[in-house]
């Protein structure tokens, strides 16, 4: 019998939510009170005492609760959305170094923004923007990787990076 010596997947470095480093990072459990899925690494904002959910035109970044963190123990069907379930817990990373979806090219150090407007809530940015580009500034966070638009790059919430 042959031995497979070659291979044709290709994994990426980094998947959003995911935390790659040894530095110090908290986690934080969060309901999903919402009837969607809340994508892994989207920022969250505050639903109630437990709850988190996607940020909304009226978010503001005290609301922030941190980055919905990939978890590899989620059973989930081919083709869906992968994230926390509607009405389960989740887990959420509101302080370390996490990988997120930049919406613009990034440069390490930049200032992070999430966006809160229509389009691509929860998603990050180092720039404002307006209306349904709208991004409220997240204190003491930035990039720590640079990227172009629509990449996987990490974000340090917290001081270090």
């Amino acid at each position: 019998m042959p031995v497979q010596t070659t291979y044709t997947t290709t994994h990426s470095a980094l998947f959003a939510g995911m935390v790659n480093t040894f530095q110090p990072h908290n986690l934080v459990s969060k309901l999903n009170k919402g009837v969607n899925v809340l994508p892994y690494g989207k920022g969250l904002v505050s639903d109630g005492v437990d709850g988190a959910k996607l940020p909304e035109s009226s978010s503001t970044a005290d609301k922030f609760v941190g980055v919905a963190m990939y978890e590899i123990n989620r059973a989930q069907k081919e083709g869906d959305v992968a994230g926390g379930v509607p009405k389960q817990e989740l887990t959420a990373c509101p302080f370390g170094v996490v990988a997120v979806k930049t919406l613009v090219t990034v440069t390490k150090d930049d200032p992070v923004y999430l966006r809160v407007g229509a389009t691509n809530p929860g998603d990050f940015s180092n720039v404002v923007g307006s209306g349904a580009t709208l991004g409220v500034l997240i204190p003491n966070a930035k990039f720590v990787t640079n990227g172009a638009a629509n990449s996987i790059v990490q974000v340090s919430f917290g001081i270090g990076g």
